[in-house]
């Protein structure tokens, strides 16, 4: 087993441990920290699985080559070249993947920063739209109280 797999299992797990912390004391960047270390955790797990399976198949080649009566020494450049190559596509993988969680994680904890304001302001939108035409928003708010009657009770 490589040792990606084992330290991005641990900080997947140190990352969910993290963002419940967070969720359950309320602290956002706490919660968006451990989402992102999750994250991180489960590109370098992956990039662990792909070097072994590079690992293994560079293996495959040269078993190959020895079974069919061909000179492994000489062939062993061929395989190690391609094991090689394949390392080198999972790690630029593991940087992509490690990238995108760190944006994905500045985007979640940017959210969070400014849920607030988010709110405030879709409440100023409505609160100015019920005062423009409030039979409008007595009428919404009627249907939409309807609709989730029938949603709740059903059709009897």
């Amino acid at each position: 087993m490589d040792e990606n797999r084992m330290t991005g299992t641990a900080k997947e797990l140190g990352g969910k441990v993290q963002g419940k912390a967070g969720e359950l004391t309320g602290d956002r960047s706490t919660q968006a920290k451990g989402m992102a270390n999750e994250a991180e955790g489960v590109a370098e797990n992956m990039y662990g699985r792909a070097k072994d399976a590079a690992r293994e198949a560079a293996d495959t080649v040269r078993d190959a080559v020895g079974e069919r009566g061909g000179r492994p020494d000489a062939d062993r450049p061929s395989a190690e070249g391609r094991f090689r190559e394949a390392q080198g596509a999972g790690q630029d993988l593991y940087g992509q993947a490690k990238g995108a969680a760190r944006d994905a994680a500045g985007y979640m904890r940017d959210a969070y920063d400014h849920a607030d304001d988010y709110a405030r302001d879709g409440g100023r939108v409505i609160r100015h739209q019920v005062e423009k035409s409030p039979l409008a928003a007595l009428l919404i708010a009627g249907l939409a109280g309807y609709a989730l009657a029938l949603l709740i009770h059903g059709r009897r």
